[in-house]
């Protein structure tokens, strides 16, 4: 199965390189255009309509984001970037597949391999592409949960906790329990200051909260009661009360 790919890099050393990483590592792919601006991209996308195209972020005309709103691409993407730390949680809240510049080879074979897979589950990856350019927006944001067999998208404010279990995540949101391979350390560091862990096992969303229970623990708005650590409890309960005055 040939791959039609698109590369969008106005770095010339940069999509040098990515052409000849592809060729060597995945032969499957045939590039048909390179684009330099946005001008260009919206032209190449149209005479070659690509199953795959390899977008960095900031055209030599542009931020790709212009074109992903007006086009509406019904393309696999694989994002190319050296965007802030702000940028690149927006990523992995969409569980869309980026590449950090410069671009190692460990990191391209998989990318194109998922986008392989990806390009056969079409309307599956369009819906995280939607979620995508919605979190980078600052829209109401979003999380892709996945699990061996579902993606499951979950506003970050349907979210009542988290909670330790073992080397996973279980995600208790106000409609279903999802239960995640990745430890609870990782989603304390990206889904930001809404969420505090107010326990080694737990954490919790500020905006969930219903108040403190006996200076011990955390009454949640479903009715769940959570422990504050003891050895951190005066810093958390203030800053509890700190959000809930907001």
């Amino acid at each position: 199965m040939a791959i039609k790919t698109l590369i969008a890099e106005d770095e010339i050393h940069v999509r040098e390189a990515l052409v000849k990483m592809l060729h060597i590592l995945a032969p499957e792919i045939k590039i048909v255009a390179t684009s330099e601006s946005l001008k260009d991209l919206a032209q190449d996308y149209k005479n070659h309509h690509p199953d795959l195209i390899f977008l960095d972020i900031e055209l030599a005309d542009g931020n790709a984001f212009e074109w992903l709103r007006q086009a509406e691409p019904q393309t696999k993407i694989i994002f190319t970037t050296a965007y802030s730390q702000y940028a690149i949680d927006a990523f992995k809240y969409s569980a869309v597949d980026y590449l950090l510049k410069p671009i190692d080879p460990a990191d391209l074979k998989p990318a194109v391999e998922r986008a392989i897979k990806d390009i056969k589950d079409h309307q599956d990856y369009l819906a995280l592409q939607k979620v995508l350019v919605e979190n980078v927006e600052n829209k109401s944001k979003k999380i892709v949960l996945k699990t061996t067999e579902h993606r499951h998208i979950i506003p970050l404010n349907d979210i009542i906790r988290v909670a330790a279990n073992g080397a996973y995540s279980l995600f208790y949101t106000v409609s279903q329990e999802i239960i995640v391979s990745r430890n609870l350390k990782y989603y304390e560091k990206l889904l930001g200051t809404d969420f505090i862990r107010c326990h080694q096992s737990h954490l919790i969303n500020l905006n969930q909260v219903a108040s403190i229970y006996k200076s011990s623990s955390v009454m949640m708005k479903n009715g769940d009661l959570i422990p504050i650590s003891s050895r951190k409890k005066t810093e958390i309960i203030n800053l509890i009360f700190s959000f809930l005055e907001q």
